[in-house]
């Protein structure tokens, strides 16, 4: 009989939930691409909004922040927001470019890529983060990326990694749209790394549409809100992940129409001043998850979108993958992830 009882004991034991494997973590990066600082913290620009319908949506409201992208700005009460140039607060590229392939691989590498200075669709010869997990078993499988912009693939070193990346089927129709509803069907079951990659602000800002331009921002911001909703009511991901959102380089100024473009104007290592868009290095970044709050970067110590990679690692426990020569994670944990 004590015999049995033992075994009932040892069976219990086990079977308790403080002796019960955890979920393991997961993290998901979205990137808004070129969506400045100034309409995220001031919300729509008044002198770029012509018509009726805009100005009543995003411009003669109480709050115009809150009116454009009210659950990124609630990063600031429920985990880190960092970039409201306006309170003193700073983040940058550090790539020598301030356009898409450069600021994605920064991102992703860890540190600036100086061989990287277009935005041809050429294989990136840096491991990314993202390779550096699927090469690890427990990642098999469990990293995806979904792409609003066809040099992604090259971006991630599809051919080398292996990492699948989903883009729209319509290339010639809007792309955001077709990268959310391709996100919303692994929502349930999502992979333990995600990256989704949105466009249609730049793409928009370039063509100088401004009131598309917000109607983007506005529609990101609102599948934010959707993706961390499923997250939070999923038993398998709810407190257990972290959610990073940033762009890869700002915008020029309101001025002289500055804001539809980017970049340092560096050419053939010579800066050319008419293609200089000063303050397109200037960007956002926004994080919430376990353990995340707080996140004090001034002007004179501002973060860098190059410290993206390695916040990702450490939010999953996993700060052996961070290279020598990668850049810190960002100080915006609180408390152990």
């Amino acid at each position: 009989m004590r015999g049995v009882l033992f075994a009932l004991a040892a069976l219990a034991a086990l079977s308790s939930p403080a002796l019960a494997q955890e979920p393991p973590k997961n993290v998901v990066l979205v990137t808004i691409d070129g969506l400045r600082w100034e309409e995220l913290f001031r919300g729509a620009d008044p002198d770029l909004v012509r018509d009726a319908e805009t100005r009543a949506r995003y411009v003669d409201v109480p709050d115009r922040a809150q009116a454009l992208a009210p659950f990124l700005l609630g990063f600031a009460q429920t985990g880190a927001l960092i970039g409201n140039r306006d309170a003193g607060s700073c983040a940058l590229v550090s790539n020598d470019f301030w356009f898409s392939y450069p600021g994605y691989a920064e991102m992703l590498g860890g540190r600036p890529n100086p061989r990287v200075r277009y935005n041809a669709a050429i294989q990136n010869d840096d491991v990314t983060v993202l390779e550096r997990l699927i090469r690890r078993p427990e990642f098999a499988d469990q990293v995806r990326v979904f792409a609003e912009w066809n040099a992604v693939p090259a971006i991630v070193n599809t051919e080398r990694s292996g990492i699948p990346v989903s883009l729209p089927p319509d290339y010639e129709a809007p792309h955001d749209p077709q990268v959310m509803t391709a996100a919303r069907e692994v929502l349930a079951d999502l992979p333990r790394v995600t990256w989704i990659n949105l466009g249609g602000t730049d793409t928009n800002a370039h063509a100088g549409r401004y009131p598309d331009y917000l109607a983007s921002a506005s529609a990101a911001d609102a599948f934010l809100s959707e993706l961390w909703t499923s997250i939070e009511t999923n038993p398998r991901t709810a407190g257990r992940t972290t959610l990073i959102v940033t762009t890869d380089h700002g915008r020029g100024a309101s001025a002289r129409n500055r804001w539809r473009g980017h970049g340092s104007g560096r050419w053939r290592g010579i800066v050319v001043p008419g293609l200089r868009h000063v303050g397109s290095d200037a960007v956002w970044i926004a994080a919430r998850g376990p353990g995340i709050g707080g996140g004090s970067y001034g002007m004179e110590n501002c973060a860098t979108v190059s410290q993206v990679a390695a916040t990702m690692l450490r939010s999953i426990d996993l700060d052996e993958e961070r290279q020598s020569d990668m850049a810190p994670a960002l100080d915006v944990f609180a408390t152990a992830p």
